[in-house]
């Protein structure tokens, strides 16, 4: 795939309306928890809520340098690794040690699972709720934890089968 990110396609349940700018939103959560918002913090979410696919780090960070020429590419990476240990972004492993990001939804809002292409790379967003049967059964039956939102599911669309 080429540096211009994956193709995206939301499927996510609808929810309430967006009240709030998603970046002010962002730097909000990152306020009430006493942290610092930075030019470098404040240029990755605004890059992220452009809703612009799931970029890698390396198209994060070069989109982040196409808007803001000044911050260095190390700083955005280490920004990124903090957003999202913060919990102000979040990220999906797309497989082939890959990992997209993008911004972590805010209260009360559930965060959406991912179904890739294997063909084209085109990124599909699923509601929250669709593995929920599996991952009952997986607790109850295997005593296992499943964290879906992290891993995307693989397949190939109607395009390439086409």
């Amino acid at each position: 795939m080429s540096g211009q990110g994956h193709e995206h396609q939301h499927l996510a349940a609808a929810g309430p309306g967006p009240e709030t700018d998603p970046v002010e939103a962002a730097l909000d959560r990152l306020r009430a928890g006493g942290h610092r918002v930075t030019e470098a913090r404040r240029a990755v979410l605004e890059v992220l809520a452009t809703g612009e696919g799931h970029p890698s780090a390396d198209e994060l960070s070069a989109r982040v340098q196409d808007r803001h020429p000044g911050i260095h590419r190390a700083t955005i990476y280490r920004t990124v690794d903090r957003l999202t240990i913060l919990g102000v972004v979040t990220h999906v492993h797309i497989g082939g040690g890959a990992t997209a990001y993008h911004l972590a939804p805010g209260e009360p809002s559930r965060e959406h699972l991912h179904a890739i292409c294997s063909s084209c790379g085109r990124i599909i967003d699923l509601p929250g709720d669709l593995l929920d049967p599996v991952t009952t059964w997986l607790a109850t039956a295997a005593d296992f934890t499943l964290a879906p939102a992290h891993v995307a599911l693989s397949g190939v669309c109607g395009t390439c089968r086409a």
